[in-house]
């Protein structure tokens, strides 16, 4: 019994720390969310010229037709 007594103090120890807030980011999370800065301006970025090229198709093929 006592085994299970210290398993479960310290399975709510570890889900009383895991889930605490933290009061700093550390260098990992600050880069994680510049990547994530950095691929969303990239995905705007891809997704207007996707658009402007779809364009300038468009364009084209009406120009090969008159």
């Amino acid at each position: 019994m006592k085994t299970f007594t210290a398993m479960v103090s310290a399975i709510a120890l570890a889900a009383a720390i895991g889930c605490s807030k933290q009061e700093d980011e550390g260098a990992a999370e600050r880069a994680g969310k510049q990547v994530d800065e950095t691929i969303e301006k990239v995905e705007e970025y891809t997704s207007e010229k996707v658009d402007e090229m779809g364009k300038a198709i468009e364009h084209a093929g009406e120009e090969m037709q008159h």
